[in-house]
């Protein structure tokens, strides 16, 4: 039922008064060999879907009472006045609640769009890395789809939310200290040579 769009909130309101009012007429010129009580509710419907609880009330009221002053000027003859306003009350009841479920629904429908959207909104800005990806064997460089060889840790970052905090662990850290240590070890060698020969030079 897509109302919305198509008419200002006061012409589509006019019109579903207009609607009932006419129902009204209908009924009274009929009367009450004729019965359209299930007509009522296509207007008291549409308002519910296009403005809410609050007017589907209204215009359940507003049906409710058209179809009772319809009832009691068309001629039909109650044994009691007490059978008439039952008969009005229970029309005004039916009106409620189907107006009051399709309001509740439509403003289900509203709140499931919404959560879609903003599901949707979520996902789009999540990254992910997925497919094969060209790594060099020998230093680890990343082809990236131009043809340029990029860090692992540029390329991940750029194509993910993925932030790097760089570390050693125990073995790289045990290599290093122990390149460091026989680096420190060749240089103190190549000073005594050093200080050897020009030791030789002097004397």
């Amino acid at each position: 039922m897509k109302i919305k769009g198509f008419f200002s909130p006061g012409v589509t309101l006019v019109a579903l008064i207009i609607s009932i009012a006419t129902l009204g007429i209908i009924d009274y010129v009929t009367s009450y060999e004729l019965g359209f009580f299930m007509f009522y509710f296509l207007p008291i419907a549409a308002g519910a879907w296009r403005f809410g609880p609050r007017y589907a009330i209204l215009l359940s009221v507003l049906s409710a009472v058209t179809w009772g002053l319809s009832q009691w000027y068309s001629g039909y003859m109650y044994s009691h006045v007490i059978y008439y306003a039952w008969d009005t009350i229970i029309h005004l009841i039916s009106f409620l609640i189907i107006g009051y479920i399709l309001a509740k629904i439509h403003r289900l429908l509203i709140e499931e769009r919404k959560i879609s959207k903003e599901l949707q909104e979520a996902l789009s800005q999540v990254k992910t890395l997925s497919g094969l990806l060209p790594i060099c064997a020998w230093c680890k460089r990343i082809r990236d789809d131009q043809g340029y060889w990029q860090q692992i840790e540029e390329y991940v970052k750029t194509h993910s939310d993925v932030q790097f905090s760089h570390g050693l662990c125990k073995d790289c850290a045990s290599k290093m200290m122990d390149d460091e240590m026989h680096a420190a070890g060749s240089k103190e060698q190549e000073t005594d040579k050093e200080s050897k020969l020009r030791g030789r030079s002097s004397d």
